[in-house]
């Protein structure tokens, strides 16, 4: 079977409230004392699957976990090992009986089904209600406690919300209100990753990258759009999680800003497909983007420059305000709305030429960036950062539909992409300075520097953009 839940962090301002929400009639108390099984090189944490053993009330409950098709979902198979006054051995045995669990499980360890060991624990005290919402049934859970081993424990404090018979639509709009009442935030990390990231001694998973998109071109177009921001999104959450915690590493927003491109892009080129209250949230990605772009390059570029200084020993850097924008509630909502929208059913309707509609959204994006080109010397930095960004979102959008793609024009760009970026980064690092680097000699050696570099880097980005249009119109 598959469960399908959200799960959201909570201000640490909001929990006496959150705790109060849960001190109703109907709400129900139980502890829950996990252990998690893996290798001694995490071979199942490295495939994102999970094994416990959770004694729930009196029983025992053997749970293996696994990867769903999407960030709501997860595959899991549950076993009941009895009543036992002490925790019983895991048991594979029970797996050769179900397919899809010995495939996970092969998958991750091939025929060694003797090296699990026991990892790490959660302790967790959980308050939990059964609600119906609309016509849908969805359990509320408020887990308080640690995930812990010998050396060290951390502390869970999260609610989650689980449709156990209904709409995935009822599941998300009922998470909404909580957001807007409570200011709780979207997180995809499992009580399974914090405690492999403990196991291991870590504070954070990789980056999540993108994975390949495929689609049929044939396809009505809204579902294709869905397919491009369901992909966007997984490519996207575990990264805003990193974010939102406050725990990045510049990996971390690198890949969300390549993920709100993504996003951004895709709604902007399949615009007459999507719900109209998505197509107003772009300027929002556009906004969460540039704060991801700014956030990076304070983590990589600033220390950069700054090792050609006196300056280089410590870089201080003020990230917090950045970091804060992934636990705004207008950001959790847009992703609630997001994930409901990838999830909800397609048109039904006859089939739509997508190949016509997309060539008339590129014509116009090249139109505009060459309109913005004309004047580009007389620009100021901000101005030069828009065309840029003009440029790139066409970029973005050729390799989003490749089955669609002028091959000539997608090639051109790939040859343009690297100095593109670089332009972009140095700018908008010019812009961003006095607001990340907390030591004003280092605003002042990182500005001098920039300022030496950027008009060598302004006169080739001109030449190269001049030859670009030119291939382009020929």
């Amino acid at each position: 079977m598959h469960e399908i839940e959200l799960k959201l962090q909570i201000p640490e301002q909001k929990r006496t409230a959150i705790v109060k929400a849960f001190e109703t009639k109907t709400t129900q108390h139980i502890e829950l004392h996990a252990r998690y099984f893996d290798t001694a090189d995490s071979k199942l944490a490295a495939q994102h699957i999970a094994i416990r053993i959770r004694k729930e009330g009196n029983f025992w409950i053997q749970t293996l976990k696994g990867a769903g098709e999407n960030p709501l979902q997860r595959y899991e198979h549950e076993i009941n090992l009895g009543e036992s006054a002490q925790a019983p051995e895991l048991d594979l045995s029970a797996y050769k009986q179900e397919p899809y669990a010995l495939k996970l499980l092969k998958n991750a360890l091939g025929d060694d089904f003797d090296g699990l060991i026991l990892k790490f624990e959660t302790i967790v005290q959980r308050a939990y209600r059964v609600v119906q919402f609309n016509n849908s049934k969805i359990e509320i859970c408020l887990d308080r406690g640690v995930v812990q081993n010998v050396d060290e424990q951390r502390e869970i404090y999260e609610v989650e919300f689980e449709l156990k018979q209904g709409q995935i639509s009822d599941l998300i709009q009922l998470t909404q209100q909580w957001v807007k009442k409570y200011h709780i935030w979207l997180d995809v990390r499992s009580k399974a990753e914090r405690g492999n990231l403990l196991a291991q001694k870590l504070q954070v998973s990789p980056a999540t990258t993108a994975s390949p998109v495929k689609y049929d071109k044939k396809a009505q177009p809204d579902f294709i759009l869905k397919q491009l921001v369901a992909a966007a999104l997984r490519h996207a959450l575990p990264n805003f999680a990193a974010i939102a915690d406050e725990i990045a590493e510049s990996a971390h927003y690198y890949q969300a800003y390549l993920a709100l491109c993504q996003l951004a892009s895709s709604l902007q080129l399949f615009q007459g497909f999507a719900p109209a209250t998505l197509i107003e949230h772009v300027a929002q990605l556009q906004h969460l983007l540039k704060t991801a772009h700014q956030a990076y390059l304070a983590t990589t570029l600033y220390p950069a420059i700054l090792l050609h200084s006196e300056h280089a020993e410590s870089v201080e850097l003020e990230l917090h305000h950045a970091n804060h924008v992934f636990t705004q509630t207008g950001c959790t909502l847009l992703i609630l709305e997001l994930l409901e929208f990838s999830l909800s059913d397609s048109s039904a309707e006859p089939h739509s030429k997508v190949k016509g509609g997309i060539k008339k959204q590129f014509k116009q994006q090249i139109e505009q960036f060459t309109t913005d080109f004309a004047n580009f010397a007389q620009l100021n930095v901000s101005e030069k950062c828009q065309v840029l960004s003009h440029i790139q979102c066409w970029g973005d959008a050729l390799a989003l539909c490749t089955p669609f793609t002028t091959k000539k024009h997608l090639a051109l760009y790939v040859q343009l992409q690297p100095e593109l970026s670089e332009s972009l980064d140095l700018w908008v690092a010019q812009q961003h300075a006095n607001k990340y680097l907390v030591s004003a000699e280092q605003r002042y050696f990182v500005l001098g520097w920039l300022a030496n570099q950027i008009p060598s880097q302004q006169a080739h980005i001109e030449i190269t953009i001049k030859k670009l249009l030119k291939k382009i119109n020929t």
